[in-house]
């Protein structure tokens, strides 16, 4: 894209506080917004780190009531977001903090809705229509894995509960703590994972049909983040170094596709994720090479920009260059999780139809060509 060629707006979703030792600015933080009561939400992993309890104490010493629920499963739904909502109301909570990965923080965000806009979730879904935001409670989201970008998007991804397909809300935070070394305790696999996730969100921002200068000065630097440093924490994850450029990687990837949108990747991530039981990060990281292929068929300028930050010279390079690195953290082959390309191309039209960001490519794909592209993102992976 010819810079100057079109208009663009630029949005940072929220503040941020950023480093080594920034959640012990959370009470601080929960009293700027008012809050007086404070539902915090995360799950099992990040009950038995302990920093549920720091997070909670620390939120006590300052006089703020705490409420918890402590359950959060992968992939929410509607319904699981709803009934961890009844228990914010029920203890009169004023403000809600999200601590741990992608899907806490995207559940956290849907109870703050439900506590400022009481009622089902289902409604406000992106596919009924790009109706405007509605008011949600004051919200703080303390990420501790480097991956999903959700702390710095507008939007929170459910599955709905009747037909397990995944679904949008608009839902933004208030404020934001990027603490590094909450990080530091993630298996492996989530730090895998996560950092592909983000990855695929730079990528698919940075080729997008939205592109903007901001956007796409960001996503360049989160893929060249991610590849410098994803394998150093996945093999050591007390290298704070790595993990605290993985977490701003993540950060900056989600503020570039707040403002761009997505596209193919993630439209088929969503859906291979739901149709195959499959976590977020390895089921939206498997269309990476593919999307350069696309971008380097369709926009080679772009293609090109691409190489360069995984310091390679042609973008077939770049391609293996992820390849590797997918391969270094163990994800695994399709034939390995038992899809088919015949049975990866049936989820097509339905993966067209729940995310309304499909059409956000460089050029328009029909649901033909998004069939041949979904072929090359399992034929291009599990031959190499």
């Amino acid at each position: 894209m010819a810079m100057g060629s079109k208009f663009s707006e630029f949005n940072q979703i929220a503040p941020v506080s950023f480093g080594v030792g920034a959640v012990s600015e959370i009470a601080d933080k929960v009293k700027m917004f008012g809050g007086s009561s404070a539902m915090l939400v995360y799950d099992g992993g990040v009950k038995a780190s302990g920093m549920a309890d720091r997070v909670k104490g620390l939120l006590e010493e300052a006089g703020i009531a705490v409420a918890c629920f402590d359950d959060v499963k992968p992939d929410p739904t509607d319904a699981s977001c709803e009934a961890i909502a009844e228990i914010a109301v029920a203890a009169g909570c004023d403000i809600v903090v999200g601590l741990g990965g992608g899907s806490v923080l995207d559940t956290s965000k849907m109870v703050a809705l439900i506590l400022k806009t009481p009622g089902p979730i289902a409604p406000h879904f992106l596919t009924n229509g790009l109706n405007p935001p509605v008011p949600i409670a004051p919200l703080i989201l303390i990420p501790t894995t480097s991956g999903s970008g959700s702390e710095l998007s507008c939007v929170a991804v459910v599955s709905h509960h009747e037909d397990h397909a995944k679904d949008a809300v608009f839902a933004s935070a208030s404020f934001v703590i990027l603490d590094p070394e909450l990080t530091v305790t993630g298996p492996k696999h989530v730090t895998a994972f996560a950092g592909l996730d983000a990855m695929a969100h730079a990528m698919e921002s940075f080729t997008s049909a939205s592109a903007d200068p901001m956007s796409m000065l960001l996503s360049l630097e989160a893929i060249r983040l991610v590849a410098e440093n994803l394998r150093r924490a996945y093999d050591d994850g007390t290298d704070i170094e790595a993990r605290s450029n993985l977490s701003f990687a993540s950060a900056i990837a989600g503020m570039a596709f707040n403002n761009t949108g997505l596209h193919f990747g993630h439209s088929f991530g969503h859906e291979l994720g739901g149709a195959f039981n499959l976590p977020h990060g390895m089921a939206s990281s498997y269309a990476i090479p593919t999307v350069i292929k696309f971008t380097a068929k369709n926009d080679p300028a772009r293609a090109a920009q691409i190489a360069k930050v995984f310091g390679v010279d042609t973008p077939e390079e770049a391609v293996k260059a992820v390849l590797d690195l997918q391969k270094y953290v163990g994800i695994k082959k399709f034939s390995e999780n038992g899809i088919t390309v015949e049975a990866a191309q049936a989820i097509a039209e339905d993966a067209i139809a729940h995310n309304v960001f499909f059409h956000n490519t460089v050029v328009p794909i029909s649901v033909d060509e998004f069939k041949e592209l979904i072929a090359d993102i399992i034929t291009t992976y599990d031959a190499y």
